[in-house]
């Protein structure tokens, strides 16, 4: 997993998130380790955070295009990270858990591509953060969208 310098200068609970998948790379034990080497945040401000991803035949169906498992494990794990850059009242410091995940499948994309990931969160609060993620190809056609519900139990700032 790769992140502009800035951004982690920006967020360190982001980078230090960023920095800690990255550290795992050539190891595989986590379900999330097949796509974090091939990650990147390329931009954040508030509330945004937008990802670039290389697909490649690891991550595909027998049909060569985005398994859709993958794609969900892409739209968990990027909203995830998107909980750090939320600037309100309820900041978090840590990813939390999902509680709900839901995913709408609409092209699909094959290996040797790129694709870009936007997340958006909603709302934050105390315990729980709402996240929508719109996934483009290369032409920029949407692909993909999640809708993402986060919970965590430990806050930065004023309950």
């Amino acid at each position: 997993m790769k992140i502009e310098p800035s951004i982690a200068e920006r967020y360190p609970d982001l980078g230090d998130y960023a920095r800690l998948y990255a550290r795992r790379q050539g190891q595989v034990e986590f379900w999330e380790d097949y796509i974090s080497p091939y990650l990147s945040i390329t931009f954040a401000e508030a509330d945004t955070l937008i990802w670039e991803f290389d697909v490649h035949g690891i991550h595909c169906n027998r049909l060569g295009s985005l398994h859709g498992g993958c794609v969900a494990t892409l739209i968990d794990v990027c909203s995830s990270f998107a909980t750090l850059v939320h600037e309100g009242k309820h900041r978090w410091d840590m990813i939390g858990v999902s509680t709900d995940l839901g995913i709408s499948y609409m092209r699909g994309v094959p290996s040797g591509k790129k694709i870009r990931l936007e997340c958006k969160v909603q709302r934050q609060g105390k315990s729980l953060s709402y996240i929508y993620t719109t996934v483009y190809d290369d032409e920029n056609h949407v692909c993909y969208t999640g809708s993402h519900t986060k919970y965590t139990i430990k806050t930065k700032s004023n309950m």
